[in-house]
């Protein structure tokens, strides 16, 4: 009876936490989806009046609707390219998946990016040295 007990704490385990990984070796970056998710429609609110958001005063009165994503914009965990509009829901087929958003790391040692088209990717510091920014 302890086997079974054993196996069936193991099953739930695993059902919790999940399988595999999407973010590769460690899955330190897996925490950032959901706040680039975020930060995509912080950007999205902010470019819906036609203007693309200029500086971090322009994304504060969307504070409310996407605190986590504004709190990483604010904090510089995630560095904005301003000036630049997010596609829109209907839009992101047809947009850029030029990079608006990213982890501060990315530029030196690689993570998580949001491309304009709404995307998350990850990508090395070559490739996204190498990747056009947003304009």
């Amino acid at each position: 009876m302890t086997s079974t007990r054993a196996l069936a704490f193991a099953l739930i385990f695993g059902l919790l936490t999940g399988c595999g990984s999407k973010s590769g070796p460690g899955n330190a970056g897996a925490a950032q989806t959901p706040v680039l998710d975020e930060v995509a429609g912080l950007l999205r609110a902010a470019g819906a009046s036609g203007r693309a958001p200029a500086r971090l005063a322009d994304l504060t009165k969307f504070e409310s609707g996407y605190p986590t994503g504004y709190q990483a914009v604010k904090s510089g965990e995630i560095v904005v390219v301003y000036g630049a509009k997010m596609a829109g829901e209907g839009d992101a087929e047809s947009a850029a998946a030029d990079v608006i958003a990213y982890e501060k790391k990315t530029p030196t040692d690689g993570g998580f990016v949001l491309l304009q088209n709404g995307k998350v990717k990850q990508m090395s510091a070559a490739e996204f040295n190498a990747a056009p920014k947003a304009k």
